[in-house]
């Protein structure tokens, strides 16, 4: 019996000792059975002598083997039970192929063609030629907050320090910290409807009450918001996940003046802030915050790449004491990210890939909105406001949303049912549906919404 040798499936002196270990406990080789001479088996799988040496060695170290001098390897003579007999292994049916959809306006992708990779790669050099060997390799010198305190004031109004900066890996790692060092002070959370399900899950798995805030054409339910209480509110202001609206200024002073009344702290997510195509951002509400009651979230996962998992969060003054001995917990961004990033950052790279991102987005939402308006307004009516990666549909059809999810899939295009960021989980009277663009050609987005259409109404 010859082993055979895969690539990448362990160390190749560990595979030939499995072999023959798996075939004399399986009786498939019979004690006093002779094993070729390594430098035969050697040469059959082509391995080097002392590959097969050491699994030999093995072999015989544990008494499955024994060397007789000039005759050779030999089987020794094991008495194995039934039950000690290693189970066979039971062949599994190869799985169906996946069918690999051409077309994802499902998951929050981003344009990764116009990614600059070269200006990525040159500040990650640099980075691995500065690379700490230490615990706290960012308390020192920490390019990433140093350019983060900058462009947060630039962009955003946002007013931080170092102190109040923190970094982790992703929104769901600071959103979770945030709700387990929050879990012993507050206890009721209200919560955009529809909104993002994994937030909202998270803080439920802490045992926080939550409250859905019904989200209108102008944001969240403001009369209904003033006539409650709440230790926190979660907001995304800039781009609503996933209805697309965006809170007026007027709106936002009138909710930092019920934070301020009923001493709430606001968790804005500031999802999506970097991309409107026809007005200026308007300032986020930690900017316009002068009671700090304003906990500010960002991430770089639409504007620069998902893959990159790094996000921040500004804690405002009053939970600074509080927070400050659960900090270790959110080191979880390796050194050479951040400062790759934070070098990325330093180089002017960033705001130049945003302003070149802008401009992209804003082409292919145009392309998305020229070719919803071109669809009978009786079938289909579409959020048009002029931001984000995302458009959300609703469909005047008697069918189920996993019905136009199917139908779509048929065609080859992923479409994200928006009933599941609702928290009451009852069928809605029209099915509803979030069509992200921000992966997709631009060529292709008439094609594929026509597609939809003919997919949902023909």
């Amino acid at each position: 019996m010859i082993p055979a040798i895969e690539q990448g499936d362990g160390p190749r002196y560990r595979q030939i000792y499995e072999f023959y270990k798996s075939a004399i406990l399986g009786q498939q080789l019979l004690s006093e059975t002779k094993l070729p001479s390594y430098r035969w088996l050697a040469k059959q799988i082509g391995v080097s002598n002392n590959t097969v040496l050491q699994a030999y060695d093995q072999l015989t170290a544990e008494g499955y083997l024994r060397n007789e001098p000039r005759k050779g390897l030999y089987v020794n003579k094991i008495e194995i039970k039934k039950w000690q007999l290693p189970r066979p292994v039971t062949a599994q049916k190869p799985r169906a192929a996946t069918r690999k959809m051409p077309f994802s306006a499902s998951v929050h992708l981003v344009d990764q063609v116009n990614f600059p990779i070269r200006q990525w790669r040159k500040s990650a050099n640099i980075a691995l030629d500065n690379i700490s060997y230490q615990y706290e390799e960012h308390e020192s010198n920490d390019t990433l907050k140093e350019e983060l305190v900058k462009y947060l004031y630039k962009f955003r109004g946002v007013n931080a320090n170092h102190e109040q900066l923190v970094i982790g890996s992703g929104t769901s790692t600071l959103l979770f910290w945030l709700a387990f060092v929050l879990r012993k002070r507050c206890s009721k959370l209200l919560f955009e409807n529809p909104g993002y399900t994994r937030v909202r899950n998270l803080f439920e798995e802490f045992g926080y009450q939550i409250s859905p805030l019904s989200v209108t054409t102008n944001g969240v339910d403001l009369q209904r918001l003033k006539k409650l209480k709440a230790d926190l509110l979660y907001l995304t202001p800039s781009h609503q996940y996933p209805t697309g609206v965006a809170l007026p200024v007027s709106h936002r002073l009138q909710i930092l003046e019920w934070a301020k009344r009923t001493s709430a702290f606001i968790i804005e997510d500031d999802f999506d802030c970097e991309y409107r195509y026809k007005t200026k951002l308007m300032p986020s509400l930690q900017a316009l915050d002068a009671s700090g009651n304003v906990i500010y979230i960002g991430t770089f996962s639409s504007a620069l790449m998902p893959s990159l998992r790094v996000a921040y969060m500004v804690l405002p003054q009053p939970l600074l004491e509080s927070t400050m001995p659960f900090r270790y917990l959110t080191n979880t961004v390796s050194y050479v990210t951040r400062k790759t990033l934070g070098l990325f950052m330093e180089g002017g790279h960033w705001e130049s890939h945003l302003r070149k991102m802008n401009k992209i987005y804003r082409l292919k939402y145009e392309v998305c909105i020229q070719a919803l308006r071109k669809l009978p307004a009786d079938k289909l009516h579409y959020n048009n406001n002029p931001s984000g990666l995302n458009i959300f549909l609703r469909l005047y059809t008697p069918q189920t949303e996993s019905e136009i999810v199917k139908r779509a899939a048929e065609q080859g295009i992923l479409v994200t049912p928006a009933g599941q960021f609702y928290m009451d989980k009852k069928r809605r009277k029209h099915p509803e549906i979030l069509f992200e663009f921000g992966s997709l050609p631009q060529s292709e987005i008439e094609g594929i919404i026509n597609k939809l259409y003919k997919a949902w109404f023909l």
